[in-house]
């Protein structure tokens, strides 16, 4: 029977567009605001520990700054004045980044690559620039676009049409702009509802949305860039090699990896197929195939655990005998109900 198809990534068209985020994606926002806390606190005698306290009320910048200054002001008990605290958050941790050396090399293979690179981000004009500058992104993009200069944040669309103009490109090509970004709720957001590609950078964190999904899932932005640029070595069934080469008359440079490679990309290979299969709409064309290939991963992490195919398919007719499958379509609303029919937490 022959095969449907030669299993391995298919080309893609070059990136028209690079639409990337700033805090937490290019730059280490939350380590800079860390140091600039640690700074404040010992500039006026208060507590290091109070670091945490900032910090989970700072929620990566996305608490409104009146909020914070409210509730540190009560925290440390008027202590330090609301103008004071104010300050502190004006000023930010725009004096304390920098820019990682992957990061770096990252953004010139996307300049030899000759890709339009934007930065694209929500917050003060002031603080995003000097943190850019700083950091010295501004001799390694294109240009960016800040939220309060152009009135319109992400996830709206405006502001991702203003990008492309500022790359000196005619419109948003939305079959070759991607946009990379740490927030769901933004950057992957945006890209869905324009239908633009999207990398969301995790920082090793679940994808919990359940509304939409990112097109490819990566730890940082260095790997997010690296596989918009084709780059990223991925882990490809052991025939794709001779598929390619008898196909195509083209030849894969591949290695074999070690033990602890393996584990990791067989991880990777799953979270980008699950998440490719979640991205499509029920009942798509080929997802029958995409779960076939999800099973395989499976399979091979099941005999890296010295688990057989069937021991693992014992295990799971184990589990639904005596817990049940999912045929009811039974959904739990995270409550349980008294006796008495009174609906209790």
């Amino acid at each position: 029977m022959p095969m449907p198809h030669v299993p391995v990534p298919p080309p893609v068209d070059k990136a028209s567009l690079l639409a990337v985020d700033l805090d937490n994606t290019l730059i280490n926002r939350d380590a800079a605001f860390r140091s600039a806390a640690q700074v404040f606190l010992a500039e006026h005698g208060l507590p290091s520990e109070s670091v945490e306290a900032i910090m989970d009320l700072d929620r990566s910048g996305h608490t409104p700054r009146p909020v914070v200054v409210a509730e540190l002001t009560e925290h440390w008990g008027g202590a330090v004045s609301p103008e004071t605290i104010a300050e502190f958050l004006h000023r930010g941790p725009a004096a304390h980044v920098a820019l990682d050396e992957p990061v770096r090399r990252a953004l010139l293979a996307v300049r030899a690559a000759g890709v339009p690179c934007v930065i694209v981000t929500n917050g003060r004009a002031d603080q995003q620039e000097e943190k850019i500058r700083t950091a010295g992104l501004d001799r390694l993009v294109d240009g960016w676009v800040i939220s309060e200069s152009v009135g319109s944040r992400k996830p709206h669309p405006e502001i991702f049409h203003v990008a492309a103009a500022t790359a000196g490109l005619p419109a948003l090509d939305r079959a070759s702009t991607w946009v990379i970004g740490d927030a769901g709720h933004t950057d992957v957001r945006g890209a869905v509802d324009l239908g633009l590609h999207s990398v969301w950078v995790s920082g090793g964190r679940p994808w919990t949305e359940t509304a939409f999904w990112p097109t490819h899932i990566a730890v940082d932005v260095v790997e997010a860039i690296d596989h918009v640029l084709g780059e990223r070595p991925r882990l490809i069934r052991d025939r794709v090699p001779d598929a390619v080469h008898q196909a195509e008359g083209r030849e894969l440079e591949v290695y074999h990896a070690d033990t602890g490679e393996f584990r990791r990309r067989l991880r990777e290979k799953l979270r980008d197929e699950v998440t490719a299969l979640l991205a499509a709409a029920p009942g798509a064309p080929g997802a029958a195939e995409q779960l076939a290939e999800v099973l395989e991963i499976v399979h091979a992490l099941a005999a890296d655990l010295g688990t057989s195919p069937d021991t693992l398919e014992g295990l799971r007719r184990t589990v639904t005998e005596g817990w049940g499958a999912f045929d009811a379509r039974t959904i739990w609303t995270g409550r349980y109900t008294s006796s008495s029919g009174a609906s209790q937490p």
